[in-house]
């Protein structure tokens, strides 16, 4: 071989590692950018994401001190009509919410929902802090915030678009369900101990910080820039319907939607009703037992939430809805399995790949859905998932007459688990893909 055959293969040999070496630091740097800490490096997203984890927190304490007054006072009602305004409240507004958002940009909306949701809880706090029982003055409370949560969620989806590139949103919903498990945690723990502490009055009124500190955090990120949309000159009830135009236009939206909106109905919810009588029928013992497997399955929540930012080579349609079809044949073992050990590693299996599968189906929604859709598409998901939800429960008590509580849910998780696995085959559902990483 001659010098210069030499020095040409030496030139390829080098032109070759350079290649794969530039390759390498391509990858590294995509994952780097869609890690976890990806959207914490923007300054807007971590104000939002740190009121989220407050108000979620302060959601939580709400929620138990308000359970535990009801309880300890003697004032069932005070609770039933609370939660009754504040479900009815959310149902009323999530479709006009998600057209508020698309029309006036994420930021806008949701200071007016937090601000509706400070005035709910401290009306509450103040009643309660006056030894008030108004079940109406206090059902009205409930309308308000369940008006600021109805109008509040779609515009926090889209939040997500306005501020984070495609590639990111996956991380960021994995941040936000790992926010979410981890609030419930602590604020049921912290609302105990100050309603044990302080009294009703004083537990409340954090609840109702939680919320005013992340209003305080959003008008401290400041405007952020936003695409314009340009007025279609439609009414808003025109526009709140074009979301759900959307969803029917497209199969895998109205698909994925139908099957959430099945696995809902039939085992998410109803669980709530149905697992801890097929606990006790199955494994023995009272309530410890069924908080054990409620907590194996928050704990596996959380640790779902911090993996699966690492699920990204899983075609998102097959992480979705395979996962969906692993939860019902969860809730199949539930209700089979004597062993307490294997029940709750079940659980803890159930709530990982339950919290997955939502967080993959938020990224996946926000990061093809047409920007200025995305609140009224998002309000026509959460309308589903929690218009089913009060039926499902309802339902309940009617089906335990015609077998034990553990066949209902074997054979309600069976059906939701076969429509699962047959979502993961359309092939609408089945050539959806991730977002490009960034160059």
């Amino acid at each position: 071989m001659s010098a210069a055959e030499d020095a040409a293969a030496v030139r390829e040999r080098e032109a070759a590692e350079d290649a794969a070496a530039d390759r390498r630091r391509e990858a590294d740097e995509d994952g780097a950018r869609t890690g976890l800490r990806a959207p914490l490096r923007r300054r807007r997203f971590r104000l939002l994401y740190t009121g989220q984890c407050l108000s979620r927190t302060g959601d939580f304490v709400f929620q138990v001190s308000l359970a535990g007054y009801a309880v300890t006072s003697g004032s069932p009602a005070l609770l039933a009509y609370t939660l009754f305004g504040q479900a009815t409240g959310t149902v009323l507004m999530l479709l006009a919410g998600g057209a508020l958002a698309d029309r006036f940009g994420a930021r806008a909306v949701m200071l007016w929902a937090d601000l509706a949701r400070v005035l709910a809880t401290a009306g509450v706090a103040a009643q309660v802090a006056a030894g008030g029982r108004s079940v109406w003055a206090i059902a009205a409370c409930g309308l308000l915030l369940g008006l600021g949560d109805g109008a509040f969620e779609p515009a926090f989806t889209l939040a997500f678009t306005e501020l984070l590139p495609k590639a990111e949103l996956l991380a960021a919903n994995s941040l936000q369900a790992i926010a979410l498990r981890t609030a419930g945690i602590a604020g049921a723990a912290l609302g105990g101990i100050l309603l044990a502490a302080a009294g009703a009055a004083v537990s409340l009124g954090l609840g109702t910080a939680g919320f005013a500190l992340a209003l305080a955090l959003v008008l401290l990120a400041g405007r952020w820039p936003v695409a314009d949309r340009p007025a279609s000159g439609d009414g808003l009830f025109k526009e709140a319907t074009g979301g759900i135009r959307y969803v029917f236009s497209h199969a895998w939206l109205w698909v994925s939607i139908g099957s959430f909106g099945v696995s809902v109905a039939l085992v998410v919810a109803p669980a709530k009703a149905l697992l801890p009588l097929a606990s006790a029928d199955v494994l023995g013992g009272g309530a410890s037992t069924y908080s054990l497997l409620v907590g194996s399955q928050a704990a596996g929540a959380l640790l779902g939430g911090l993996l699966v930012g690492r699920l990204r080579r899983i075609p998102p349609g097959l992480l979705i809805f395979g996962g969906m079809a692993v939860v019902c044949g969860g809730f199949v073992v539930l209700g089979l399995s004597p062993s307490v050990i294997a029940s709750v590693l079940v659980a803890a299996l159930v709530g990982a790949v339950l919290s997955a599968a939502t967080v993959a189906w938020a990224a996946t929604l926000q990061s093809r859905v047409p920007g200025e859709l995305i609140g009224r598409v998002s309000s026509v998901d959460w309308l589903i998932s929690l218009g089913v939800s009060p039926l499902a429960l309802v339902a309940v008590p009617h089906l335990l007459a015609y077998g034990a509580p553990a066949t209902v849910l074997i054979t309600a998780a069976s059906v939701a688990l076969v429509v699962s696995a047959a979502t993961a085959l359309v092939p609408a559902v089945r050539s959806l893909a991730w977002p490009a990483a960034p160059a």
